[in-house]
C-alpha cells in the first residue's frame, strides 16, 4: 500500500495493489495510522481521502468493515472520501451494501 499527500489537490490518495480482503486490511488501516500522525499529514488541510482499488476484484466483510470505519473518521474530521474502482465486482459490493449512498464512487 502507499499513500500519497498532495498538498495541492488537498488529497490524501492511498494505492490499493491488491482485493481488499482480511488478510491485507490491517496493512491498510496500518498505512493511514502512519500517515495520520505524522507531521505533515496533520497540518496539510487535505479534504479528500482517496481510495484507489484499480487492482481490486473482490471486497470481502473485513474489508468492507475497514471502509465503513475509515468512512464514519472522515466524516468526523469533515473530508470527503472517494473510493476509484474498475472491476465491476467491486462495484456491486459497494451498491450491495449501500456503501455507494455514502461515498464518491470513481470509475477508473
Amino acid at each position: 500500500m502507499r499513500a500519497i499527500l498532495d498538498s495541492d489537490k488537498k488529497t490524501l490518495t492511498v494505492q490499493i495493489p491488491a482485493d481488499l480482503v482480511s488478510t491485507n486490511a490491517g496493512e491498510l488501516r496500518d498505512c493511514l495510522k502512519e500517515v495520520l500522525q505524522t507531521e505533515e499529514g496533520r497540518t496539510v488541510p487535505w479534504q479528500t481521502l482517496r481510495l484507489e482499488m484499480f487492482q481490486a476484484k473482490m471486497v470481502d466483510s473485513v474489508g468492507l468493515n475497514l471502509i465503513v470505519t475509515i468512512l464514519r473518521a472522515t466524516q468526523k474530521l469533515q473530508v470527503r472520501m472517494q473510493l476509484a474502482y474498475q472491476n465491476p465486482n467491486v462495484l456491486r459490493t459497494l451498491q450491495f451494501t449501500r456503501l455507494d449512498r455514502h461515498l464518491d464512487l470513481v470509475k477508473a
